[in-house]
């Protein structure tokens, strides 16, 4: 296993075209990316973190920049990171979708977990398509596996087996393509969790594709320069 890639976390912070208020929280936020030329269409873009509070979504302003610049619209979603009380996550997420009136959901790590779970009776005809980049997809294996030391235990306040609801692998989107993109190398979030998700989503019939990157980490997947933002562009014109 080779050593992993943290430069995306030294990439220059790229500022935001403008910020919008979704809720009444201080953390109830998007930050807007307008799209360079023509835009191609709208991205919800959420941030990971494995939902703990001192990660916020200043690591993936870099990689917001660039989906505007190849033409689309991005909100950046900031949320509540409140440890013990996952519903609040939830709740955040799906208001900022109603906010911004839809497009394409793209989450990485927690966020992609999140993003799995977005749909709901309002949010469901406005979500596009989900592309999960890394997603802890499997929260009663993350939790026996103790990633991160125990978060997933921190973020749900219990253990995974007492909150099936927020379970990707049951609590799936009936409704739109889903995309798993996942490092074969990811020592944050072993790319078994997105095989079982995969395995879930066809055992039920759903559209679920999972690509695994050979010599790819956790982080480049977020990182602009790699290849996987090609494969995020590709998959979000045919999606989108």
């Amino acid at each position: 296993m080779r050593a992993e890639d943290r430069s995306v976390f030294d990439l220059p912070t790229r500022s935001c075209s403008s910020i919008e208020k979704y809720g009444v929280e201080p953390d109830n936020f998007t930050e807007i990316f307008e799209a360079t030329g023509v835009q191609l269409g709208q991205v919800i873009l959420i941030h990971g973190g494995y939902w703990r509070t001192e990660y916020d979504l200043s690591h993936l302003r870099p990689y917001a920049g660039a989906l505007s610049d190849l033409g689309w619209r991005v909100h950046l979603v900031e949320y509540r990171r409140t440890p013990g009380e996952p519903d609040k996550y939830l709740s955040d997420i799906r208001a900022a979708i109603m906010h911004a009136k839809g497009g394409t959901l793209i989450g990485h790590s927690a966020g992609g977990h999140l993003a799995l779970l977005a749909a709901d009776s309002q949010t469901s005809p406005l979500i596009k398509a989900v592309i999960t980049l890394a997603p802890v997809a499997d929260l009663a294996t993350a939790d026996a596996l103790n990633l991160d030391e125990g978060a997933v235990r921190s973020f749900l306040g219990e253990s995974a087996v007492n909150r099936p609801d927020f379970d990707p692998n049951l609590t799936r989107n009936t409704k739109v393509p889903v995309l798993i993109i996942h490092g074969i190398d990811d020592i944050r979030v072993p790319v078994e969790l997105s095989r079982t998700l995969l395995a879930s989503y066809k055992g039920a019939g759903l559209d679920c594709q999972l690509i695994e990157l050979e010599d790819t980490g956790h982080f480049e997947l977020i990182d602009y320069r790699a290849q996987p933002i090609e494969i995020v562009v590709e998959q979000l014109k045919k999606l989108s």
